[in-house]
């Protein structure tokens, strides 16, 4: 048995045998010879006695330090200024074996390893949220793009970027393809078709889809699995050439962007292309004057 402190701990050779569950009394195996010892007990309290007085003794008054359970993923020791405490984590999180600079040592699961500490406190359920702390997604894989942050219990729901979907393997918004919770095709409502072209391979790597909702928006099939992708503003997906272009080349979508809409952008890329050629003239006179000064 490994000892959850820093000191070694008093040998428990021969108590291979003994189970000690958390209401206070034990059972042993038929064969253990340990049950026909009749101050058993006794020597139990003894034993866990000393243990707890060996880690009130290494404590020291200057120092934060946490040692975990042998079985629990989210129980741990607490040595804080002289102090030894049994704690657990809030409902959802875990403690964080790694944690070394003594800050608050809970983190959600996906940033624990919990190795074999596979036991942790029931789980504390409300509207929306399985457990009192976490990020959870919605259940429902065709509608995977918001998630709930779980805060004691209360639920705060964020929405991903669009054709994103809550991975809870993450806990970040990812393509739905990466997210175990999400079909992708359910999800985008679009299904990438089990024949690709070829050429579009050649050319991008990839099979290129425009949408059948939006002009700007166009679909990346990355094997079966649809992503959603977005033109620039300004411009249309056009399928015949795996491109954004401007809207007036695209058949069907010449009247995507109001009129005054497009002039706006237009004028406001055009703006901004200026603005970056005269940065970049600025750059290269500063890179001369700094060659003649070497």
């Amino acid at each position: 048995m490994k000892s959850p402190f820093p000191f070694p701990a008093p040998s428990l050779e021969g108590w291979a045998d003994v189970e000690i569950p958390k209401k206070g009394h034990f059972s042993c195996s038929p064969t253990s010879e340990l049950c026909a010892t009749p101050n058993i007990m006794r020597t139990l309290v003894y034993l866990l006695a000393g243990l707890a007085a060996a880690a009130a003794q290494s404590c020291k008054d200057d120092e934060i330090l946490y040692y975990p359970d042998s079985q629990e993923c989210d129980k741990y020791t607490q040595c804080k200024y002289g102090v030894v405490t049994e704690e657990y984590c809030p409902p959802g999180l875990l403690f964080n074996d790694k944690i070394t600079n003594g800050r608050y040592p809970c983190d959600y699961p996906v940033d624990v390893d919990c190795g074999s500490r596979t036991r942790t406190q029931p789980a504390v359920a409300s509207e929306n949220c399985p457990n009192a702390w976490g990020y959870f997604g919605t259940g429902d894989s065709s509608n995977c793009g918001y998630f709930f942050n779980c805060v004691d219990g209360q639920a705060f729901t964020f929405t991903c970027p669009e054709g994103l979907a809550f991975s809870s393997a993450t806990y970040r918004c990812e393509w739905p393809d990466e997210s175990p919770d999400c079909d992708s095709s359910a999800f985008l409502g679009f299904s990438c078709p089990k024949e690709q072209d070829p050429a579009q391979f050649l050319i991008t790597g990839h099979a290129r889809l425009r949408s059948p909702r939006d002009c700007r928006q166009f679909f990346i099939c990355v094997g079966p699995s649809p992503r959603l992708n977005f033109c620039d503003l300004g411009l249309v997906f056009n399928e015949a050439t795996s491109s954004c272009e401007e809207p007036e080349t695209v058949a069907g979508c010449e009247n995507y962007y109001p009129r005054e809409e497009l002039a706006a952008i237009r004028d406001r890329k055009e703006k901004q292309q200026i603005a970056a050629a005269k940065r970049q003239e600025e750059f290269a006179q500063l890179r001369q004057q700094l060659a003649r000064r070497n």
